[in-house]
């Protein structure tokens, strides 16, 4: 008989589920497992499963056969693979920040825009950091994010909404199902600074129109000042 040392995670970036697979005949050493949580532990991700059984057989396809909710894991070749999505998946875009703002509400492209330098600005101002990689530059009707126009462009100023019921890459967060956007974020390194920030954002701003947000982005001493 063959132990199997499972770890699964949900892959923002993949859209998919993705594993660790370690097997061994009779046993794994203690101490290769215990490597590997510690490791996972320094990562900070609520989310990862830990599942260890016996089969019959060393490979992947036994494991499946004995339950086949692993049948749609994507296995990676490596541990420090792995860990690199992992990694990966703990850092957020400006395109995560904006889907967040679309879960709470429906808005137009413009109001969006508008929402995610706010909470650039929000973030920066507090914590001395960057909330995502992406550049904001100037444009006539005040700061964009290049990815994001891109993203949302074809809607014009029609309101944007997320259907989450055709979204198949919803999260599985401690036995809690969240729409892909809410979940994205609860995956993010600083989530307690974050959430707290975007929300902040939600709360002051949410009810302003597209066309008042350009104006107090463009206001004397505002934040485009």
């Amino acid at each position: 008989m063959y132990q199997h040392f499972i770890l699964i995670a949900s892959s923002y970036t993949e859209g998919t589920r993705i594993g660790f697979h370690l097997s061994a005949e009779k046993q794994i050493e203690k101490s290769i497992i215990e490597d590997k949580m510690m490791r996972i532990s320094q990562i900070k991700r609520d989310d990862v499963g830990v599942h260890s059984f016996m089969t019959d057989s060393q490979d992947w396809e036994s494991v499946i056969k004995l339950d086949s909710f692993f049948e749609d894991v994507i296995v990676c070749p490596s541990f420090e693979k792995f860990e690199e999505a992992l990694m990966y998946d703990s850092k957020i875009s400006a395109i995560d920040v904006a889907k967040f703002f679309l879960a709470v509400k429906p808005m137009s492209h413009l109001k969006i825009q508008k929402l995610v330098y706010l909470a650039y600005k929000e973030y920066l101002f507090k914590y001395r950091g960057s909330l995502f990689e992406e550049k904001i530059v100037a444009y006539k009707y005040g700061p964009v994010v290049e990815e994001v126009y891109q993203t949302f462009k074809e809607y014009g100023a029609d309101e944007i909404k997320i259907d989450d019921d055709k979204d198949n890459t919803a999260y599985i967060l401690k036995d809690i199902h969240l729409p892909q956007a809410m979940g994205r974020m609860l995956l993010a390194k600083d989530v307690e600074k974050i959430v707290p920030t975007l929300l902040k954002v939600v709360k002051e701003y949410g009810d302003f129109s597209g066309g008042q947000l350009v104006d107090l982005t463009h206001s004397e001493k505002g934040p485009w000042d």
